[in-house]
């Protein structure tokens, strides 16, 4: 088992903290060698739960969170997201506040008026990708 560099292990208390402050989730690069101590340390140091999830022989994210049920969300997430949809998701388990998630949307996406499908003639708003 490789030990953690100083770096790393920085890095890790830093997401480690935000998780335990709050934040749903966190998410690090690591090399897949560092995978175990790093996951190790994160569980007896903090009592937090890691799932990691390798991207190449080499690379891997280490996800990082505090409820058992989070595994299950974080393995639905989206890879490249595409849709509001998608990027309300991701906000949301990294913890940002809902003002910051409509912000990011409304920066990256246009509201188009199109005409109601409910019958009453109205309009209703559509989002759409810039």
């Amino acid at each position: 088992m490789k030990s953690l560099n100083d770096l790393l292990k920085g890095e890790i208390i830093a997401y480690c903290y935000m998780v335990m402050r709050g934040k749903p989730a966190a998410i690090i690069p690591i090399k897949t060698s560092q995978i175990t101590a790093a996951a190790k340390y994160i569980e007896e140091s903090f009592n937090l739960r890691t799932y990691a999830k390798c991207l190449t022989d080499e690379w891997a994210t280490l996800w990082i969170y505090k409820d058992e049920y989070l595994v299950e969300v974080i393995k639905s997430l989206p890879e490249k997201p595409k849709t509001v949809f998608d990027h309300w998701v991701l906000g949301k388990v990294f913890g940002y506040t809902d003002e910051a998630i409509k912000e990011f949307v409304t920066e990256n996406y246009y509201l188009k008026s199109v005409p109601s499908q409910l019958g009453h003639g109205g309009k209703v708003s559509e989002l759409s990708s810039k």
